[in-house]
């Protein structure tokens, strides 16, 4: 097996650079292949623009799906692109290592897959979802917050961070990755040295060491439950007796 570890944090001495670090270690422990990429140390460019594309099929008007859509097909994609898709195929396992910044992902990830998530290299209307492309395949969320587990929560002031997480993950699954629980360590902050911050930082030496072991077993970890696409009129519309699994696909004007 093989695990493609993407980190989208721009400091590489950072927590996330280490849990990134641990993920690896415990792949190859157990003898599988493991890949970083570090998106800040690239330098990759988030922005999914005309430029990148040198050979459009249409140059009066840019339109980013047709144009990644006869790129790929022409065999002309930008190199970097080229290069992370035959990565992203190559994975068994995806792990996305992020922190949250206002309420979602670091601008750079949410561009990587805006620009590596091919229209017709990764995914087309006929392949999505439980048809999609990446299907039998898992894939994981590991992502850290400044602020401490209970301001997070559902009844949290911060908001529940599994819900902000969905729209990345159903991304995930649109293209058709089994989802994983996405794994949250929350109050990593960077304080000046104090007894506090040495005792958090102790706390988050044994949640690296938990997380180590957690990826150790990654046959074991649950699965994100999503609506099926048999679960859907027309493809279209939740049918009345179908599973209510997120807030953001639910059964208009009931509850969810």
């Amino acid at each position: 097996m093989h695990a493609l570890i993407l980190v989208a944090h721009p400091e590489p001495r950072s927590f996330n650079a280490h849990l990134a670090g641990a993920a690896a270690a415990a792949w190859r422990e157990q003898g599988h292949a493991a890949t970083v990429v570090d998106l800040y140390a690239e330098g990759f460019d988030a922005r999914e623009a005309p430029w990148h594309h040198t050979d459009r099929c249409d140059p009066a008007r840019f339109d980013a799906q047709r144009e990644q859509r006869h790129h790929w097909q022409r065999g002309s994609l930008a190199p970097e692109i080229r290069q992370h898709l035959d990565l992203l195929h190559a994975a068994d396992a995806p792990i996305l290592q992020f922190p949250l910044w206002w309420f979602g992902a670091p601008a750079i990830l949410k561009g990587w897959m805006d620009r590596v998530f091919v229209y017709g290299g990764l995914y087309d209307s006929r392949r999505r979802h439980d048809r999609g492309v990446m299907r039998g395949r898992r894939a994981l969320l590991s992502v850290t917050t400044g602020s401490s587990a209970t301001a997070c929560s559902p009844d949290g002031r911060e908001g529940d961070t599994r819900r902000l997480l969905w729209p990345l993950m159903y991304a995930l699954h649109y293209v058709g990755f089994d989802v994983l629980e996405p794994h949250l360590i929350h109050d990593v902050r960077d304080d000046p040295d104090s007894a506090a911050a040495r005792r958090r930082d102790a706390a988050l030496r044994e949640r690296v060491d938990a997380y180590h072991a957690r990826v150790r077993d990654w046959s074991a970890w649950p699965r994100m439950p999503f609506n099926r696409d048999e679960d859907f009129d027309a493809g279209v519309t939740l049918k009345p007796d179908a599973p209510v699994h997120s807030p953001f696909i639910r059964h208009a004007g009931r509850e969810g």
